[in-house]
């Protein structure tokens, strides 16, 4: 198996492919629902979540391993939020209070989409 890790980017949704993904790394240690992986091929270190059929998973690279349990994740999962629904809308998000925009098709802004669990 051919590493592929210098074409990927810092966050990798991984859901789809978890197990393709997972296949050429060694698992230095787990924690609550993550782990921390590092490829066999070039030793790059991922920090990815772990295994669950209804979530997006995404994997981060790290460049340490110090640290990797509270890697800081939200702000990447955010922003490729935006990215997936193609940007944010005009109109202001329906949570009380909030003045943010929505993300295009949705009724709430990222930050409060992402608080009902959602990562896509």
């Amino acid at each position: 198996m051919q590493c592929t890790c210098n074409a990927k980017g810092d966050l990798v949704e991984i859901g789809q492919r978890y197990t393709a993904f997972v296949a050429g790394m060694r698992c230095l240690a787990t924690a609550d629902w993550v782990k921390l992986l590092q490829c066999a091929g070039c030793g790059q270190l991922w920090r990815t979540d772990e295994w669950d059929k209804y979530l997006t998973l995404y994997a981060r690279k790290l460049d340490s391993p110090e640290g990797w349990e509270s890697a800081e994740m939200e702000t990447l999962i955010k922003l490729r939020m935006v990215e997936n629904h193609g940007g944010l809308d005009t109109s202001a998000c329906l949570a009380k209070d909030c003045k943010q925009r929505v993300l295009k098709g949705r009724a709430y802004c990222v930050d409060h989409f992402y608080e009902t669990g959602t990562r896509a």
